[in-house]
């Protein structure tokens, strides 16, 4: 199949990569993706530069090198240092495009500082001063396109200098761009080499519209959701045909002037339910720019679709732009408010960027050395080091990172495999979340200001433990309602949840991502009768789902507040960055935001063109797969305080993920510490913990620590963890992304409600007999695995001290889990993972029956299914 990009070329637009990292550089990636994809050019910005430098190691060893020779230098000053480094080695990388193109492409694009987006003279003087320094006639300067910058780009363009005009969102904003291109032509007896683009912002602007839209409601305004962008891109394409191809553009055309192309940016399609090609497919034409970041770069590789698209639809782009204009959508006002909006985040980026580096000289300056990940992730693995090594140089030489964000299926299976290639989508989140995180703030705003109170989620496994770990980690903020996740068919939890409930001030969301869930259901079902006679009862139900499930279709019919749709491309397990666990963590007032920005932070750790090495999550994910094949399946977590419950969440994505076909790793979760001789030569331990809080634990070999500054940094883990997990399922030959086990245990549930005359329960007299027949089996590299059919809160401590007498009897790893919560999590493992469980099943006798409208069977009679089930 001919390369995309390629074919993209003879239509006569150029794809430049929007991403510029020192390992892209030195990894030999962006030469290869040059000579072999034949990439046209490079853009960066200080967000870039901010989440490369951050946390990687990248530019630790050339900091340290400045320091040694010079240890008074400021950090702005070494920071300026990296980025002119950085910018002649592309620029040399791809000096040979410059040439074969006579100067139209080539280019490397750098932004002058983002706070002197509105100083003109101090813009002319910065630009100058790179130019300078970079010393590389296919430098291109970026600079906003702001009132303030105008006269600016007017300068430095009649100046022989290449601008990149940056922040353009409006049709005004654009004309003025152009204009000043023509002037600074008009002003200049150079020879015709200087190129400009004008860089026209797109996905941005869906972003700021749809929220409009939204908050309109009616199908009117719902149905120019996603459009306004493409139309207002099209609208600035015939506006630049009419400027540079009309008669007064004609003689700098016949003196061998450039047009000033139109670049398309912000090409990353950041609504989840959108095409993630939307931005790509939709403007293509001659004469144009379009950067892709990474990860569009790669689907547009890989399933890209290439025909001139740019001037079919004109008619209906108008259309577009004028219905938006009826609604009261000014798209000029909006244009403003995104440059604005993007200046302030470009210079939040440099002040971060430059607290970075500040933070990178304080530590050398006190020790001497930098930390890499070492200070994020310490292991000590003593006789397993070398097969780790080992695994490590294996996965660079097939480069299993670069197909992993090429979301890849070989890495797990040579034939096409359902649940794979369509569960990636996980890869994407941080990112595509990032945007669709102002709407999900906007919703959780409006819930407080009407009082609500509680917000109650209905769900199970992956709907429900993210939220929950996140609820118990930071709390509702203040002003926020709190969080109580109901994930138990138990009567007497749901009949005491609803005792303390009032109805006016509680918002329930209805959580499931097949939508079919029926512990969900049942649950929404009890509560939506409950208050039968409840005023405007829809507005106190949301509902979380994937498109086209039957929940989605429960929604509109029954009037729900609202109704989130999740990419069906994520799994359950993976999905506590999508809007499953953002939503309920917006809505007690966690910054989302910020949660985000810490996973984006790890995604670039674990970027592409990072050694596996030096890839937290590749490195993770190579330890726990090959200490499971040794033997060392026991993963025994240990958290401080303010993390306790964040293995609860990595306890489902291990079980989940890696438990089938006899082999899996075994979490093992709040299980207290104990001397070392209650430890067989199974177990692993993990140390998660915050800097300066107190951690439990058991020391010993092999294990893993893992550092956060402060809890917010879990968007880190989250990721790292996800890499780890699917990267460990390669090793471990195993299917990371699917869990039959779990919808056989359903399916055998659902046949015991038709059978409620059937008991399991013994008296504990006549347990006795067969719980010693059943623990006379356990031997060494067991489990023993406690599986409570009881309201959590009332026998934890009881249940965790049979857990200590049986760890401590038979030297075993002990597991402890709640039905029918575990089913969910833990239940593929028990079912599919290694033979080496035992499973003692603890049930009560609900004292009264309560039913589930809607249904024949009542919550007693469905939990005593599902334990039956899961026998």
């Amino acid at each position: 199949m001919a390369n995309p990009i390629l074919q993209l070329k003879r239509i006569g637009q150029s794809i430049w990569l929007d991403y510029l990292r020192r390992g892209l550089i030195e990894s030999g990636e962006l030469q290869e993706m040059v000579h072999r994809d034949g990439l046209s050019g490079v853009t960066t910005n200080p967000t870039i530069f901010e989440k490369a430098l951050s946390e990687s190691s990248d530019y630790d060893g050339a900091i340290a090198a400045i320091l040694e020779k010079e240890p008074d230098i400021d950090g702005a000053s070494i920071l300026g240092r990296l980025i002119i480094e950085d910018i002649q080695k592309a620029c040399d990388i791809l000096r040979p495009v410059y040439d074969e193109t006579n100067g139209r492409d080539g280019f490397v694009s750098v932004e002058v500082s983002p706070g002197l987006a509105y100083d003109t003279e101090g813009t002319i003087g910065e630009a100058k001063f790179l130019w300078r320094k970079v010393g590389r006639p296919n430098l291109m300067i970026k600079v906003p396109g702001t009132r303030e910058g105008i006269p600016a780009i007017e300068e430095l363009i009649a100046g022989g200098i290449n601008v990149n005009v940056t922040l353009i969102f409006s049709l005004s904003q654009y004309e003025a761009v152009a204009q000043a291109y023509i002037r600074a032509l008009q002003r200049t007896d150079r020879p015709p080499g200087v190129t400009s683009v004008a860089s026209f912002f797109v996905s941005r602007v869906d972003t700021k519209v749809d929220r409009i839209l939204d908050e309109m409601g009616g199908a009117r305004a719902l149905s120019l959701r996603g459009r306004a962008a493409i139309a207002n891109a099209k609208m600035a394409y015939r506006r630049f045909k009419e400027i540079f191809y009309g008669e007064a553009f004609r003689p700098f055309i016949e003196r061998g002037y450039r047009v000033q192309r139109p670049l398309w940016a912000s090409t990353s399609t950041k609504d989840p339910h959108y095409p993630d090609l939307l931005y790509v497919e939709n403007l293509i034409g001659p004469d144009t720019v379009n950067t892709l970041p990474p990860s569009t770069y790669q689907a547009f590789k890989d399933h890209g679709r290439v025909r001139s698209t740019l001037e079919e639809g004109i008619e209906e782009a108008e259309r577009v732009i004028e219905d938006l204009r009826a609604l009261g959508i000014d798209m000029e006002e909006v244009g403003e408010e995104l440059q604005r909006a993007g200046i302030r985040a470009f210079a939040k980026s440099f002040e971060g960027l430059l607290g970075s580096i500040e933070r990178k000289v304080e530590c050398y300056t006190a020790t001497r050395s930098i930390p890499g990940m070492e200070a994020f992730m310490r292991f000590d693995i003593g006789p397993y080091r070398s097969g780790v090594e080992e695994r490590l140089a294996l996965w660079e030489k097939e480069d299993f990172p670069g197909r992993l964000w090429r979301k890849d299926p070989t890495l797990w299976f040579k034939e096409p495999t359902p649940e794979v290639v369509d569960r990636l989508g996980w890869l994407d989140l941080p990112e595509s979340m990032s945007e669709e995180a102002n709407r999900l703030c906007a919703f959780a705003e409006r819930i407080k200001a009407e009082g609500i109170k509680d917000v109650v989620l209905l769900g199970m496994g992956g709907s429900s433990l993210a939220p929950y770990v996140f609820m118990e980690t930071f709390g509702n903020a203040e002003g926020f309602p709190r969080l109580t996740v109901l994930d138990t068919t138990h009567p007497r939890v749901i009949k005491d949840t609803a005792a303390r409930l009032s109805p006016e001030e509680t918002l329930f969301i209805v959580s499931s991502k097949s939508g079919t869930t029926v512990e969900t259901l049942s649950l929404f079902r009890y509560f939506w009768h409950r208050w039968k006679g409840w005023k405007d009862r829809g507005r106190h139900f949301v509902a979380i789902t994937d498109p086209g499930t039957p929940l989605e279709r429960l929604g509109r019919e029954r009037g729900f507040r609202a109704v989130f749709t999740a990419p069906p491309d994520v799994g359950g397990r993976y999905s506590a960055l999508s809007v499953f666990g953002l939503l309920p963590a917006a809505l007690i007032g966690i910054d989302i935001h910020r949660l985000l920005d810490e996973a984006l932070t790890m995604k670039e750790c674990c970027a592409s063109c990072v050694p596996c090495k030096d890839n937290p999550g590749l490195l993770l994910g190579a330890i726990t797969g090959e200490l499971t094949m040794a033997g060392r399946d026991k993963l025994t977590f240990f958290a401080s305080p303010s993390i306790r419950t964040f293995p609860m969440w990595l306890e489902q994505l291990i079980a989940e993920s890696t438990g089938k076909d006899g082999k899996g790793m075994v979490p093992v979760v709040d299980e207290p510490p104990g001397p070392k001789g209650c430890y067989g030569e199974d177990r692993c331990f993990i140390h998660l913990s915050v800097r300066d809080e107190d951690l439990p634990g058991q020391t010993g070999t092999p294990s893993i620590s893992i550092t956060l500054d402060n809890p917010i940094e879990m968007g880190r883990a989250i990721v790292m963890w996800e890499i780890a997990i699917a990267s460990a399922g390669a090793i471990l030959s195993i299917h990371p992304f699917n869990q039959p086990d779990v919808e056989l245990a359903k399916r055998l549930a659902k046949e015991m409600l038709g059978r409620t005359g059937e008991g399991i329960s013994l008296s504990v007299e006549a347990a006795l007999a067969p719980l010693r027949r059943l623990l006379s089996t356990v031997k060494e590299g067991d489990y023993i695995c406690l599986q409570a059919y009881l309201p959590e809160g009332e026998s934890h401590d009881l249940l965790q001290e049979i857990r200590l007498c049986l760890r401590d009897r038979f030297r075993v790893a002990t597991t402890l889990g709640y039905g029918p919560r575990f089913l969910h999590s833990t239940g593929q493992l028990h079912k599919g993972g290694p033979n080496t469980g035992v499973f003692i099943q603890i049930v009560d006798e609900p004292q009264e029956a309560l039913p589930i409208p809607e249904e024949e069977y009542t919550f007693d009679q469905l939990i005593r299914a599902q334990a039956w089930g899961d026998y």
